[in-house]
């Protein structure tokens, strides 16, 4: 079996898709205090160590408005260290699969977004991960880059466990129904990886569950599926009064990954029926 090390490996992400990925590859799991990606020492001397034939790149600065204070984190980890990676993998012939995001854009299209349109981040975490897939790809062309969105899973907080929790404790929740995009089950990132790693794939992809709602149409859905009675109100982004700007219409065109490996994502309502079964 092929060796695949994945750092960042203790967030959401990885914890939901590398017990998957281990069906199909000798995985080495190692999070911040095993590797700092932002060190390029302690990098090449983990890849001589471990020795990898690929590398999933899942460690990242994700708190969206703590980007906004802290500007140096956000581009040493997002966008620096990715480089970093990057160089690593093309001097030492490793396939690199890296992480982004849909912050990259503005949300001001108003139709789903293509690997092909302009980025245009409108925040400091959107700049941070945008300059992290130009390092990447500068540094290594033949490496992956896959942006998802909305993304949920088991372990840790997430959107639904919030709405959940001050459903049952309150009885009434307010969420956004001015921003849209489509939400992803983290384990169904598991299977398109795989599928662009062996058909070795290059270059940015789109990869996110099929069909959109807004973030209020999202609550709605799972309240329905767990029949959970409550007062669901629809807010503006205004009334929370975050430091980031998020992008308003951030759905994805994963029409590249089906046309590339043949591979299709399933609608978000299926998604989300299994991550709540």
């Amino acid at each position: 079996m092929l060796r695949l090390l994945a750092t960042g490996s203790h967030g959401l992400l990885g914890s939901n898709i590398l017990p998957i990925l281990e069906r199909y590859y000798t995985v080495t799991a190692l999070d911040i205090d095993e590797w700092d990606i932002t060190d390029r020492d302690a990098g090449d001397r983990t890849i001589r160590e471990y020795r990898p034939d690929i590398i999933l790149n899942l460690a990242a600065y994700t708190n969206v408005d703590g980007c906004e204070d802290c500007l140096s984190l956000a581009d040493r980890v997002n966008a620096e260290a990715a480089g970093i990676v990057a160089d690593l993998c093309a001097h030492h012939r490793i396939k690199l699969v890296h992480i982004s995001t849909d912050y990259v854009f503005d949300g001001e299209k108003g139709s789903p977004y293509t690997e092909q349109d302009t980025p245009n981040p409108a925040s400091v975490y959107g700049l941070s991960k945008l300059s992290g897939e130009r390092k990447v790809l500068d540094a290594c062309p033949s490496a992956i880059v896959v942006r998802t969105q909305w993304l949920y899973g088991h372990g840790g907080v997430n959107f639904i466990s919030k709405v959940t929790q001050i459903a049952r404790e309150k009885g009434v929740v307010e969420v956004v129904d001015d921003q849209r995009g489509s939400p992803t089950y983290t384990k169904d990132l598991a299977e398109p990886i795989r599928t662009l790693i062996e058909k070795n794939a290059a270059g940015i992809y789109h990869v996110a569950n099929s069909g959109s709602c807004t973030w209020f149409e999202f609550a709605r859905e799972v309240f329905d599926q767990l029949k959970i009675e409550v007062q669901l109100n629809p807010i503006t982004s205004v009334h929370l009064n975050r430091k980031a700007k998020r992008p308003r219409y951030s759905v994805f065109d994963c029409s590249k990954l089906t046309r590339d490996t043949g591979f299709r994502m399933r609608p978000w309502p299926e998604a989300l029926q299994d991550y709540l079964g």
